[in-house]
């Protein structure tokens, strides 16, 4: 039986239509000179600076050096999208968000949207099902809302076309690549990737009663919900003690923006870095619900101060911390958040190393706060080493000093898109035995470094190609994260933390407000 049409989407408020916005890119292309400069600023940053480079050469197979001087020789015969398509993959195939390149106005800041998102869960039999779980307003009509499920997509089976959107993304396990690739269905932020193929999207889908249906739902651009004074980027720029997703952040607040209830749309619109969430449970054995959305603050004092005022009010049967999507940012935030859930006893940080490059030793040298570094830097000439000693960013016990501190049980939530200052997060948690970790994935998304702006370096390597035309910009993973306690020396990098128990989420949990997640959660404290 053929699936009846249903009504067309309504335009999506404070939107644009995907091919209005490319036609109006394409108007004003990137000149060639610019070009060279971004190819130029490429080669120095992963020759020079990026500490993973020998990892991802060994783990993947790749030389993102050599494919930067192969792309030098082709940029003449490449169009506008074609050339910006060309040095993202050279990115992307590091996988690792933190190392990208961000494309140049008119495409910073902005994401493209179709309006609604998907889930994935699997029944008893272990098969997947894949539902919309939100709409915006503007899209939802009789048909098309909240548990359609999706069986089709541009007439290719749904489960195929998210294991093709799968093998595009960045992640480096399994699940945190199908995780990014069911995301990307609907929402991609183009500061960190080319816009869309297609202009539209056919949906082919089953409603609650088990009626066949089929509708286009056209990709719009519109701008990411941003924090004051960020007029293009969703995340600062000029961070010294960074670990974050900027494009996951930018989807993040997308997300915030389309589908949070309007109370808190117009709570986000007053209280921007609002980023916590707490909920206490009713019930013979309360329990405290602490969510996570970011790191993404300014200031760690004062993100720490939130979490302990939320620590001395969470009841002693115990909490449970739910930082699931969290895209990282500020790590210093994350590690004083630990210091204040770890209760009277000590908790060892993450530390950091630098590669032991010539210019990494003139950044080491240049900047006070790189002083630990430097040493072991400049003797790497002698021994070989790739990386240089490891040391903590900073003291977590003097951020979070005179805080009040959370001595209950815990139990950490995290999925494949727990990343950067959230691995770290979840790195500490499990490595100084706060409590269980609990997983909706095998592992979070392993990211494990400290990230720095193009910009920011600009700062201490006055020698850099500068500045970099329209607002282009870089990140590159500078200093890598290593783990402690019995996992003492471990890389973050490409291994994550892994959980243990592992809940997969069920219906109810994608429609609902993930009852049985937490409720295995709950069984965890008990």
């Amino acid at each position: 039986m053929s699936p009846r049409v249903s009504a067309p989407a309504r335009a999506l408020p404070d939107s644009t239509g995907l091919d209005v916005f490319l036609a109006r890119a394409a108007a004003d292309p990137l000149p060639l000179a610019d070009r060279y400069r971004l190819l130029a600023a490429a080669r120095v940053l992963l020759e020079e600076l990026y500490v993973h480079l020998p990892l991802k050469r060994a783990r993947y197979a790749t030389d993102p050096v050599q494919r930067l001087r192969l792309l030098e020789r082709r940029v003449p015969d490449l169009g506008e999208l074609q050339f910006h398509g060309e040095l993202t993959a050279v990115f992307r195939d590091l996988r690792d968000l933190h190392t990208v390149y961000q494309l140049p106005d008119p495409y910073r800041g902005q994401v493209a949207v179709l309006g609604f998102l998907v889930e994935g869960y699997r029944d008893e039999d272990g098969a997947p099902h894949y539902l919309v779980s939100r709409t915006d307003d503007s899209l939802r009509h009789a048909d098309f809302d909240a548990g359609v499920e999706l069986e089709l997509w541009n007439g290719v089976p749904v489960e195929r076309a998210i294991e093709r959107s799968a093998a595009a993304q960045v992640g480096c396990s399994p699940d945190a690549r199908l995780a990014r690739g069911l995301e990307s269905l609907t929402l991609r932020p183009l500061r960190t990737a080319p816009p869309p193929d297609e202009r539209w999207v056919q949906l082919t889908y089953r409603t609650p009663d088990g009626r066949l249906r089929e509708s286009r739902v056209p990709w719009r651009v519109r701008a990411a919900d941003r924090h004051r004074g960020r007029d293009q980027d969703p995340v600062p720029t000029l961070g010294s003690h960074l670990g974050i997703d900027a494009g996951n952040e930018a989807t993040r607040q997308a997300k915030r923006a389309l589908f949070a209830p309007a109370p808190a749309r117009r709570s986000a619109a007053r209280a921007p870095r609002d980023v916590l969430a707490y909920r206490r449970t009713r019930g013979r054995r309360p329990y405290g619900y602490l969510r996570v959305f970011s790191f993404n603050v300014a200031s760690a004092r004062r993100f720490a101060e939130q979490v302990a005022a939320i620590a001395a009010a969470a009841p002693a049967d115990g909490l449970i911390v739910d930082i699931r999507g969290n895209p990282g940012g500020n790590i210093l935030a994350a590690e004083a958040a630990l210091r204040v859930l770890g209760g009277a006893g000590p908790v060892a940080p993450v530390r950091f190393a630098l590669p032991t490059t010539r210019t990494a030793l003139t950044l080491a040298r240049a900047n006070p706060a790189f002083r630990p570094w430097a040493r072991s830097i400049r003797d790497a000439v002698e021994s070989g080493e790739p990386y240089s000693q490891a040391f903590p960013l900073t003291d977590p016990e003097a951020v979070a000093d005179g805080l009040a501190r959370y001595a209950g049980p815990k139990v950490l939530i995290v999925d494949a898109l727990t990343y950067s200052a959230a691995d770290i997060f979840a790195a500490g948690f499990a490595d100084n035995g706060l409590g269980p970790v609990l997983g909706t994935a095998a592992t979070t998304g392993a990211g494990g470094a400290n990230v720095w702006t193009y910009e920011l370096l600009g700062v201490w390597l006055p020698g850099l190609p500068a500045p970099l035309p329209r607002g282009a910009g870089f990140r590159v993973a500078l200093r890598r994260a290593t783990r402690a306690g019995g996992n003492a020396g471990v890389p973050l990098e490409d291994f994550g933390v892994a959980a243990e128990p592992l809940h997969r989420l069920t219906r109810r949990d994608v429609l609902g407000h993930n009852q049985d997640l937490l409720a295995a959660a709950a069984a965890l404290l008990r």
